[in-house]
C-alpha cells in the first residue's frame, strides 16, 4: 500500500492520466489524496470524462474540496436533524466507515466531508482543510460561470475543526499530515509571485489563510506533524521544510518517513 497526494485537476481527464502515470506499478491498494479542486462537480458541471478515467486507477481517489469544486456531500446527501446524521441520496452511498461519501458509479471515488476533518488513511492521521477564496469569482460572475458561494469554510465549519483538532491532540494523538487546499497566510511570501497579474491584493478575501495561521499553531505543536500539502496556486514547489505546494507533482507520504 502506498499513500500519494498530488494538486488540482480540474476535472481534466488528461491531468487524471498524467498523475497515475507518475506512479510505478500502482495497486488496489493506493490511495491517491487530491489536495482540493479535483473538479469533478462543480455547480451544474459534472465532469464524466475525468471520473470515467478516474475509475480506471486500480486503487482509489481521495477528494478534498477546493474552491473550485461543489460541496459534495452537501449536493449528494441529506441531513436528518432529529437523528443527527447524513443519509446518501438515490446513487450514492458511504464507505463502510461511514466517513467517505462515493458514488456508486465511481466506487473509487472518495469525498472527504465538506467540513474536513481528520482521516485515518494506511495508518497515517490526516488533518484535511477543505476550501479557499476564488480570485475569478468576479469574472465567473459577471461571465456566468459556475461559482460556489460556499466554497470557503464557515465559521461554524472552522470552530468544529478547530475543536476537534484541540481535542485530538489534548487526548495523546499525532497529526501526521495536514492536507489543505489553500496555505496560512504566513506563507504568502514564498508564492506571492503566483498572484494573478494586476490584481488587486487588497480585495482578495484572505479570512481563510488568516485563519489557518491560527490552526497552524495548534497542528504545529504535534510532534510527528511531518509535511503540509496544499495546492491552489498552480505550481509545484518546496515553500520550507514543512510545507509543499503540489500541482502536477504526485509525491508519496512514505518519502517524507526518510525526513
Amino acid at each position: 500500500m502506498s499513500i500519494y497526494v498530488t494538486g488540482d485537476i480540474h476535472g481534466n481527464a488528461i491531468e487524471i492520466r498524467d498523475r497515475v502515470s507518475q506512479i510505478h506499478n500502482p495497486s488496489k491498494d493506493d490511495f491517491i489524496i487530491i489536495a482540493g479542486d479535483a473538479g469533478f462537480e462543480y455547480q451544474d458541471y459534472i465532469m464524466g470524462k475525468a471520473k470515467r478515467e478516474a475509475r480506471k486507477f486500480p486503487g482509489t481517489w481521495i477528494v478534498l474540496r477546493g474552491n473550485h469544486d461543489s460541496r459534495y456531500w452537501g449536493e449528494h446527501t441529506t441531513w436528518d436533524e432529529e437523528e443527527q446524521k447524513y443519509y446518501p441520496n438515490e446513487g450514492w452511498s458511504f464507505t463502510n466507515d461511514g466517513m467517505y461519501l462515493y458514488q456508486k458509479k465511481y466506487p473509487n471515488i472518495w469525498y472527504v466531508i465538506d467540513g474536513g476533518g481528520i482521516y485515518n488513511v494506511g495508518g497515517y492521521n490526516i488533518l484535511f482543510i477543505p476550501g479557499a477564496y476564488s480570485v475569478d469569482k468576479w469574472y465567473r460572475l459577471r461571465s456566468n460561470y459556475p461559482w460556489n458561494p460556499y466554497e470557503q469554510l464557515s465559521a461554524g465549519e472552522k470552530s468544529d475543526l478547530n475543536l476537534l483538532t484541540v481535542e485530538w491532540l489534548d487526548a495523546g494523538f499525532d497529526i501526521d499530515f495536514v492536507v489543505g487546499h489553500t496555505f496560512p497566510l504566513k506563507m504568502e511570501s514564498y508564492y506571492d509571485d503566483l498572484f494573478m497579474e494586476g490584481l488587486n491584493q487588497a480585495t482578495v478575501d484572505k479570512s481563510m489563510e488568516s485563519w489557518l495561521n491560527y490552526m497552524a499553531k495548534v497542528y504545529e505543536n504535534s510532534l510527528n506533524f511531518k509535511q503540509y500539502f496544499g495546492g491552489h496556486f498552480h505550481d509545484d514547489r518546496v515553500l520550507n521544510n514543512k510545507y509543499t505546494m503540489l500541482y502536477h507533482s504526485v509525491k508519496n507520504l512514505a518519502d517524507y518517513e526518510k525526513e
